[in-house]
C-alpha cells in the first residue's frame, strides 16, 4: 500500500506541475514493426516510472532492484533500474517520457522528428495507469477527474472512463490505452 501511496504522491504532483498528454493525433504514421517494438518501450517506461519515482522519494537502488529480481524480463527490469538511478532529474513525468522517446529511437528506429504521435500515446498510458490506482484505492470517478483536469488535455475524462469501467488491471488498461491510440496511427 505504501507503494501505491508513493506512487500517486509523486506522479499527481508531477501532473499538477502541468505535465500531460495532448489530444491524439490521427492518421497513419507507423508500421505495425515500430507499433510492436514500441509496445516493448511502453512495459520498460513503467519500470522506469516506478524507479524514477523511488529513487526521487530516497528509495535506495538495491530495494527497487529486488523487488524486479523475481518477475519476469528481470534482468531488462534491473538494467532500466540502474539506468535511471544514474541519471539526474526532478520530474519523474517528464523524465518517464524522455526514457520512452528514447527507447524508441534506439529499440524502434523510430526518427525523432517522427515521435510525437506515438509519444502522446505512451502518455495517454500513464493517464490510465495512475488512473487505475486511483480506482484501486477507491477514489470516486469525479475526484479523478477532477485531478486530470488541470491539464487542458480533452483525453483524460474518457481515458478515465475507460479506466473505471474496465474489470482489468493496471497492466491491462495501460496496454488497451496504448493499443487503441496507436491503432489510430498505424498502418498495415
Amino acid at each position: 500500500m505504501q507503494k501505491v501511496i508513493l506512487y500517486i504522491t509523486v506522479t499527481t504532483a508531477f501532473f499538477l506541475a502541468g505535465c500531460g498528454a495532448n489530444e491524439v493525433i490521427t492518421g497513419n504514421t507507423y508500421t505495425r514493426q515500430e507499433f510492436k517494438k514500441m509496445t516493448y518501450c511502453i512495459g520498460m517506461s513503467d519500470t522506469a516510472m516506478y524507479a524514477a519515482t523511488s529513487k526521487l522519494k530516497g528509495v535506495p537502488m538495491d530495494q527497487v532492484t529486488s523487488y524486479y529480481a523475481t518477475k519476469e524480463g528481470f534482468h531488462m527490469n534491473i538494467a532500466t533500474v540502474e539506468e535511471v538511478y544514474s541519471e539526474t532529474f526532478t520530474s519523474v513525468w517528464d523524465y518517464t517520457i524522455l526514457f520512452f522517446e528514447g527507447c524508441s529511437l534506439k529499440f524502434a528506429k523510430i526518427d525523432a522528428k517522427r515521435i510525437g504521435p506515438a509519444s502522446q500515446c505512451a502518455q495517454n498510458s500513464m493517464i490510465a495507469g495512475l488512473a487505475h490506482t486511483y480506482k484501486s484505492l477507491g477514489t470516486p470517478k469525479v475526484k479523478t477527474y477532477k485531478n486530470f483536469s488541470v491539464f487542458k488535455n480533452k483525453m483524460s475524462n474518457n481515458i478515465v472512463d475507460d479506466v473505471y469501467e474496465s474489470r482489468y488491471g493496471r497492466a491491462d488498461v495501460k496496454l488497451d490505452e496504448w493499443s487503441s491510440c496507436m491503432l489510430k496511427i498505424t498502418t498495415e
